[in-house]
């Protein structure tokens, strides 16, 4: 039942609907964009990724049709549900469908409501491999709306939390790209914490230069194999590696068992080891298990565990960098195991960038509160994308009605 006041009507009969030419333009050299999919990032295209754009003559060639300033854009193809307002006039692919608003509705609010109908969308998209809707689909999509006055209330509202929002993934985006910046320069010495610096000079080593009064080692120097298997068959938490996550409980990560039934033969991880796949290093994965007392991993890991000389959160991050997977690819493409594995003889024999131990539990503590600080903003994201959610069900459905300022 809607709302006192409340419309519903299906979008092909409220607004003016552009369907996309059929075919791609052959050349890609005018001013007008060409809006695909993946450039559908944020409430407003073309955005900041945007790359074709055509000219008059090859949108008439193609049959397609320039999509006006204001009009709404879902995708209908794929990733159904994504939506977005043009800011300047723009011609679409085969995978977008456009609505043009008429006086009595909000672009904005349109697009907030089209938001939420991803249920809808795939509900009667084409079930082929991927999901298809075509022109009469979209236009099938309801719409419920208040008076216009009431539409542009609701927009603004949660056009403020879309502000708050955006201001909360800039602040991430640019604190993340710091962070990586910093990671590369600080753990080669490139940039210093004053107080540690004895000399000005630098060494070369194989992969650059590096302080003068850091050490250059063998990770052999600063680490031992601990290879003990599970033979008594203990039941303990299975781990597996990921590569951008190290190492996380097997069960609770897959959601099911991937693992053998039978880890007798499975290496043991205790507490404060490192482990790494022997046969896949180079795609990054090698992991540090601060998880468990004990647990286990496949026995395709290679387990070691530092000496007193090394911070272990530092040599972590420094083994993370993309240098070192470059470095690990480099060694194992020239072991003589052609299974083209990386065994700890090979391993251990790489070289590492070691300041003293000071400066190492210096980086590392600088890292971890640069983590912290970008986790508490992810859970702030996270909670205010959670609210806007909230607010939507109200707003969008007039649970919760707005206030509207009478005219004089």
């Amino acid at each position: 039942m809607l709302p006192s006041g409340w419309e519903k009507q299906a979008i092909g009969k409220l607004c003016q609907s552009i369907v996309p030419g059929r075919n791609k333009p052959k050349s890609f050299d005018g001013h007008i964009p060409w809006i695909t999919t993946p450039e559908i990032q944020g409430r407003y295209i073309p955005s900041e990724v945007q790359k074709n754009y055509v000219s008059l003559d090859a949108i008439k060639e193609s049959g397609a049709k320039i999509v006006p300033i204001g009009s709404v854009i879902i995708s209908a193809v794929g990733e159904l549900g994504l939506t977005a307002i043009a800011k300047e006039e723009i011609v679409l692919n085969q995978q977008l469908h456009a609505f043009v608003c008429p006086d009595y509705i909000s672009n904005e609010y349109l697009a907030y409501w089209l938001g939420t109908q991803k249920a809808y969308m795939e509900c009667v998209a084409s079930k082929t491999t991927i999901p298809y809707m075509n022109k009469a689909n979209c236009e099938s999509i309801p719409v419920a709306y208040p008076p216009l006055p009431e539409q542009q209330k609701i927009a603004k509202i949660l056009s403020t939390w879309d502000k708050a929002i955006e201001k909360l993934e800039t602040l991430i985006a640019a604190k993340q790209k710091r962070k990586k910046a910093l990671i590369q320069q600080l753990l080669t010495g490139k940039k210093r914490f004053a107080q540690f610096v004895k000399s000005e000079g630098t060494q070369r080593s194989k992969f650059g230069t590096i302080p003068f009064d850091w050490q250059y080692l063998h990770i052999a120097d600063v680490a031992k194999q601990f290879s003990v298997k599970n033979n008594a068959g203990h039941d303990l938490p299975v781990l597996s590696c990921t590569k951008h996550y190290g190492l996380v409980d097997s069960l609770s990560y897959f959601g099911k068992q991937i693992f053998s039934e039978d880890t007798s033969t499975y290496k043991v991880v205790l507490k404060n080891s490192f482990a790494y796949a022997t046969n896949h290093i180079e795609e990054g994965s090698i992991g540090y298990q601060n998880l468990y007392d004990k647990a286990l991993i496949s026995p395709m890991y290679t387990v070691f565990q530092t000496k007193e000389n090394i911070n272990d959160e530092f040599l972590y991050r420094l083994l993370k960098t993309e240098l070192y997977r470059h470095i690990f690819e480099v060694n194992t493409s020239a072991s003589v195991d052609r299974r083209g594995s990386l065994r700890w003889d090979q391993f251990s024999a790489i070289k590492i960038p070691v300041p003293s131990l000071p400066e190492q539990q210096k980086i590392a503590s600088f890292f971890a509160v640069t983590d912290t600080e970008i986790q508490t903003h992810q859970k702030q994201l996270s909670a205010l994308k959670q609210q806007k959610k909230g607010l939507m069900q109200q707003l969008l459905t007039g649970k919760k009605r707005v206030k509207v300022a009478e005219s004089a």
